[in-house]
């Protein structure tokens, strides 16, 4: 029972993600847990070439669609607002002047979109700032297919 979904405070939700690393992932549906997941469209926001490419590589294998990638805080809320993604995988450092807390709480503000943090940055004021925007979830680097999996399936298995 690690889903985002049963964690009412976001900072425990970088629990949930830690979990999934050793393999250990609930199984929702006996040999097949996705079985009944939805495919959802993502918006990838990640500045580090490589790092985005894994991601949607990742995001594929696991039968999601890549809307878009985009590299910061303004070209992410431009693309989620044309593109109207399900979710969005947000780095929290980004390029330019603002970052990606910034706009995940411009895009849920304005289009309602949520998001999960994917980032190394860890630390206690990130965590906290990040947390007052009322993510999703938080997933950290390096991305798995297992954390990812367990990072979506909550936005996966709603109605």
């Amino acid at each position: 029972m690690n889903s985002l979904a049963t964690y009412s405070n976001p900072a425990q939700l970088w629990l949930a993600a830690a979990a999934a690393q050793g393999g250990d992932a609930p199984e929702v549906h006996g040999d097949q847990p996705d079985a009944e997941a939805r495919s959802l469209r993502v918006l990838i926001v990640e500045d580090e070439f490589f790092i985005s490419l894994d991601t949607k590589r990742l995001l594929h294998k696991l039968g999601h669609v890549v809307v878009a990638v985009a590299v910061s805080a303004d070209q992410a809320v431009d693309i989620a607002e044309r593109e109207r993604p399900d979710v969005v995988l947000m780095d929290i450092r980004l390029i330019g002047t603002r970052d990606g807390i910034d706009a995940a709480e411009e895009i849920r503000r304005r289009l309602g979109i949520g998001s999960i943090f994917v980032t190394a940055n860890t630390d206690p004021r990130t965590r906290q700032r990040a947390a007052a925007v009322q993510p999703m979830g938080f997933l950290e680097k390096p991305l798995t297919e297992q954390r990812l999996k367990v990072g979506l399936r909550a936005v996966g298995n709603e109605p």
